[in-house]
């Protein structure tokens, strides 16, 4: 505690000490601008001694509280609000310990009604009981809550398991992972059962116990009466009749005797019923580490996959590259002529359209076998000045290997040509490169999309189109 303070009482009722009723707690002066941190105890006193304002001052709460200052920031800290259930009021600190206060389920006030804070677990008590009547219910029924307790944390890891055992990465991992701690709850609640069976029994032996131990007081006191009736009237010698009150006394004795050794039953019957909720709670928590410990496993396990999916993707990468590799060699020419063969056209046609893929590349072409590294590029919707009405086609020179042994920059005439399947009416368009531009140069509007079909450019969803660069001096 802070500086001093002696308080002693329950663990949960320390925040609610500290907040509200600690002398010593520190706090900062409610004026603007005054960052001073002082005693509870003391807030008045720097109030009066250190600000020159004049504050109205009033005691609330064994406290000199003031009031009517502008300086205030938010509410009075010692401001009260009432719980509208009873007479208990509290200092005003958060509208959530009211709240609390007020809980149906949980909460103390003697003014609030609610049905046992076990029923939503299966406690057959359904009914609205004053905070009484529910102390007396949850004195009772203890060991009855505890094996609703066990119950439902048996149907957690049950739901988990149902859960967590589909995913064989999990399970093969810890197999066994539930085996355990289900063999433990089973257990236990089998001991709480055969305790809660005890205890009744022992107290059922109590009630009938003192129904005859009240029986026979009220005996006593009819024998105790008639004897000092017959006195009154006759003295006869007490050695006769004295034999009927001893043999009650020491039946009674013997009575007394029984109710107690019944009585360290029951001590030890509790006694036992508090280990075993003691265990409930160690189970508990140990279902709990094994809840986060299968979740740290599912989550290891939904990584360990995605790492094996990224492996995989390089890998298919890397084959993808291989196999582009194959295919250009395959198409590769060396003599500066390239005869792109487009198949699938009506479907790389509507994937330009819809903008899903404007353009495609040609294969790789040489000049020489150590010459000019070069492709072509066609956009079939066209491209900047013929987009939507032309094909356009470009020509790029691509860095190779050999560029240091080649003459910079490249000047080659380069021609292009679609060729009319029947071999009536071929397009043709040349072009000499800007020997200042590092891009594909080309034709934008090469071929309108009119003119396309007109002849027979596209035959069985193919069109070839011919790239000719001239070799003349290299």
């Amino acid at each position: 505690m802070d500086d001093g303070c002696k308080w002693k009482g329950q663990l949960r009722h320390l925040e609610m000490h500290h907040n509200i009723s600690c002398d010593f707690v520190k706090v900062r002066c409610v004026y603007t601008g005054c960052n001073v941190v002082v005693k509870k105890a003391d807030l008045s006193w720097h109030l009066e001694n250190d600000h020159s304002v004049n504050v109205s001052i009033v005691t609330l709460a064994d406290r000199q509280i003031p009031l009517g200052c502008e300086a205030l920031e938010g509410p009075c800290p010692f401001s009260q609000i009432g719980c509208s259930k009873t007479e208990v009021r509290i200092l005003f600190l958060s509208f959530r310990f009211l709240a609390d206060h007020q809980n149906p389920i949980v909460g103390d006030c003697e003014g609030v009604q609610g049905p046992c804070p076990f029923s939503q677990i299966g406690c057959s008590k359904k009914e609205i009981l004053n905070q009484r009547e529910k102390r007396e219910h949850l004195t009772q029924e203890i060991v009855r809550h505890n094996i609703l307790v066990l119950h439902f944390a048996l149907g957690i890891s049950k739901d988990l398991e149902a859960f967590v055992r589909p995913d064989p990465r999990v399970i093969s991992r810890s197999p066994q992972m539930f085996a355990n701690y289900d063999s433990v709850v089973q257990d236990l609640l089998g001991r709480m059962q055969n305790n809660s069976e005890t205890t009744r029994n022992l107290q059922e032996k109590i009630r009938e116990h003192s129904e005859r131990i009240t029986s026979l007081e009220r005996k006593m006191a009819v024998v105790n009466v008639s004897g000092a009736a017959a006195a009154s009237a006759t003295r006869p010698s007490d050695a006769d009749g004295s034999l009927p009150n001893m043999d009650i006394t020491r039946r009674i004795t013997n009575l007394e005797n029984k109710t107690v050794d019944h009585e360290v039953l029951l001590a030890e019957s509790n006694r036992t019923i508090a280990e075993t909720s003691g265990e409930v709670g160690m189970v508990k928590r140990q279902v709990d580490k094994m809840n986060r410990k299968a979740e740290l496993n599912a989550r290891n396990g939904v990584r360990w996959m995605q790492s094996i999916e990224h492996e995989l993707t390089l890998r298919s990468v890397t084959v993808a590259d291989l196999e582009e590799y194959v295919r250009q060699q395959d198409f590769s020419s060396y003599d500066g002529q390239l005869l792109w063969k487009i198949t699938e056209f009506s479907r790389r046609k509507n994937e330009a359209v819809s903008g899903q893929k404007d353009s495609f590349y040609s294969p790789y072409f040489f000049t020489s076998r150590y010459g000019y590294k070069m492709c072509a590029r066609i956009y079939l919707n066209g491209d900047s000045a013929g987009r939507g009405t032309h094909i356009s086609v470009f020509f790029g020179v691509l860095p190779s290997q050999y560029d240091a042994s080649l003459r910079w920059p490249f000047s080659q005439k380069v021609t292009f040509m679609l060729l009319d399947q029947d071999f009536v009416s071929h397009i043709t368009a040349s072009f000499i490169p800007d020997p200042n531009s590092h891009s594909f140069q080309g034709c934008p509007m090469f071929c309108s999309l009119e003119e396309l079909n007109r002849h027979a450019y596209v035959r069985n969803d193919v069109m070839f189109l011919k790239v000719i660069v001239d070799t003349t001096g290299l």
